[in-house]
């Protein structure tokens, strides 16, 4: 595993729950805090650079990249350097172009690298996504997307990554990606991409957006008699200042034959139903977003252990798409007097010799 902050010490409690399918051999973080590792990991070999990891004869079948998202191409090119498959955090990244080096070296030496988009394994989402691919939905005429979580001075402590502009690379990137992601797999590309930025309660942590609200356009899917639908009109609502804690993500969806919408703290219930021909919605479970990781860490265990497809698993082409929107949306986008242009800050904070 490549890093250990909050995100590779979650990953890391869930490869336990993996029923001895999967065992982590190694943590690479010259800067972990060992004092926060917790007791059934406390035997994992920890070491300082990569150099240190290969002299030492330790040896894996997977690359876990928990890092910064800023250090997200560094360290998988040390995958690829060593031809060793690669799961990695969202986003891929934070630059289009080095998603293109990242998929013209996987692509040239067949080396498989997936990102965890969790969401996609989320069963709300995966049922309106069959709803959708099914026209049950009949032309989708609007998308309605609220996110409404908090990230307050715990979060971005000093010295930390988060909030910084080209390691965390904004909001959108390190909160939300895998809601911008579930969107497009769903719907499919956006176009006619309009934001608003702002930062009303966080600049005295970072210069990042702390909110916005973008719109779009995206496919309206099929009308009766199979010829394409006017594009639907969607918008997006975000913020990290809901006050004492998250709140909700919602996604609303008027069809010309149904409407849902689904909310809860991770898109997980069925706040509403009304679907042509259903009488009402499936019963699926409502857990989590660690649930959802692990479900997609079984579908890469099977992929590599037992030669499985790897359906539902987001590769690197993918995954651009989601870096690409993002960096083209920080780009134009119209912003408050507290928000930085995109990846303009003085200092940049390189990746450490791993």
């Amino acid at each position: 595993m490549m890093g250990f902050g909050r995100m590779g010490q979650q990953h890391a409690r869930l490869l336990s729950r993996l029923n001895g399918s999967v065992r982590l051999v190694g943590i690479v973080d010259p800067l972990a805090d060992l004092s926060v590792m917790d007791a059934d990991i406390a035997g994992v070999p920890f070491f300082l650079s990569c150099k240190d990891w290969k002299e030492s004869g330790n040896s894996a079948d997977l690359m876990m990249i928990a890092s910064p998202n800023g250090w997200h191409p560094t360290h998988m090119g040390y995958a690829m350097d060593m031809r060793m498959p690669a799961l990695v955090e969202k986003p891929l990244c934070v630059r289009a172009q080095d998603a293109d080096a990242l998929i013209a070296r996987s692509e040239a030496h067949g080396i498989p690298c997936w990102v965890m988009m969790q969401a996609r394994w989320n069963p709300t989402l995966r049922h309106l996504k069959e709803l959708v691919d099914g026209g049950e939905l009949g032309e989708i005429l609007h998308l309605d997307i609220q996110c409404y979580w908090n990230r307050d001075h715990e979060y971005y402590r000093p010295g930390g990554w988060q909030g910084h502009s080209e390691l965390d690379g904004g909001t959108l990137y390190t909160q939300f990606s895998h809601v911008v992601d579930a969107v497009q797999w769903i719907f499919g590309p956006w176009s006619e991409v309009q934001a608003r930025l702002h930062n009303r309660t966080h600049s005295g942590m970072h210069r990042l957006d702390d909110g916005g609200r973008i719109t779009f356009t995206t496919s309206g899917g099929k009308r009766e008699d199979g010829t394409p639908a006017e594009p639907a009109l969607g918008s997006m609502v975000y913020s990290t200042s809901a006050y004492g804690g998250n709140l909700d993500q919602s996604i609303t969806v008027l069809g010309s034959k149904g409407a849902v919408r689904i909310s809860g703290q991770y898109m997980n219930q069925f706040y509403y139903y009304k679907v042509q021909g259903r009488d009402k919605p499936p019963i699926l479970p409502t857990a989590g977003p660690d649930e959802h990781r692990l479900a997609l860490w079984r579908q890469v265990i099977a992929t590599l252990q037992l030669g499985s497809t790897d359906e539902g698993l987001v590769g690197l082409r993918e995954a651009r798409s989601v870096t690409a929107l993002i960096e083209e949306l920080y780009a134009n986008a119209e912003c408050g007097s507290q928000t930085m242009s995109h990846l303009q800050l003085e200092s940049v904070l390189m990746p450490p010799r791993l």
